[in-house]
């Protein structure tokens, strides 16, 4: 399973999860659900992705 990183968009918290492509994810810190993921690393290919997409499905 991968580690993906979110950003809150309630409190602004950053974390990052072990996760699948489909889960739910809730802030650790004020358990909203208004969460985001954060694309970080090498900018290239879509969404900012790394290009490598055996990891989340694919930018498809």
């Amino acid at each position: 399973m991968p580690v993906l990183d979110f950003k809150c968009n309630d409190c602004g918290n950053e974390f990052f999860e072990i996760t699948t492509a489909n889960e739910k994810i809730k802030c650790p810190k004020c358990k909203s659900e208004k969460v985001e993921r954060v694309y970080k690393g090498k900018f290239y290919g879509k969404n900012n992705c790394g290009g490598d997409c055996s990891c989340c499905g694919g930018c498809h």
